[in-house]
């Protein structure tokens, strides 16, 4: 498959916590992170380490350069979320999955990417070794969006994680089929 420009180019975005670092940090071969010490307290319970600008990863999946921009989480660096979208091809969506709050904070930022543009994407709904963790299934009635588009997801397993990116990369290269189909 010819991919335009030769390179993909994929957002990874999400609320804070949702896992996005881990996801770029578990799937690429070279990682560029801006992580600094979380200062807030209401953050500081939740995690140590937070990303101010954007993660970086690079991969090849299937012989296809992918470039995966993984976007910080705070709604003040939101102005972020706009500069990386710039050229993407789509977008994964990560979800944290441990607490039906969690999934109900998460679509305010679900209808900002939306409103970036249609581009393909996928909602991956992590945490999910957590116990009494939130299904794909209950999130897709949430965000009100058909379940075949809703994945699970644990973050930290590499072949988990990697089946995800795979489940994007086929819709966005379907969707640029679709386009091309006179």
């Amino acid at each position: 498959m010819q991919v335009q420009r030769g390179y993909l180019k994929i957002l990874v975005s999400g609320p804070y916590a949702s896992g996005k670092t881990t996801f770029v940090r578990t799937v690429a071969e070279n990682v560029l992170s801006t992580e600094v010490p979380v200062t807030t307290p209401g953050e500081q319970k939740v995690k140590e380490y937070t990303t101010v600008a954007f993660d970086y990863g690079k991969l090849y999946l299937d012989g296809i350069p992918i470039y995966l921009f993984g976007t910080p989480g705070q709604t003040r660096l939101q102005f972020m979320w706009r500069v990386l979208a710039q050229g993407m091809h789509g977008y994964l969506f990560l979800v944290d999955g441990s607490s039906l709050l969690e999934v109900y904070r998460a679509r305010g930022i679900y209808t900002y990417m939306k409103s970036l543009g249609n581009y393909p994407h996928i909602i991956a709904v992590n945490k999910q070794d957590v116990k009494g963790s939130v299904p794909p299934s209950r999130v897709a009635s949430i965000f009100n969006v058909d379940p075949a588009y809703v994945a699970p997801l644990v973050a930290r397993d590499k072949a988990m994680a990697i089946s995800v990116l795979k489940k994007l990369v086929d819709l966005i290269l379907t969707r640029r089929e679709e386009r091309v189909v006179p």
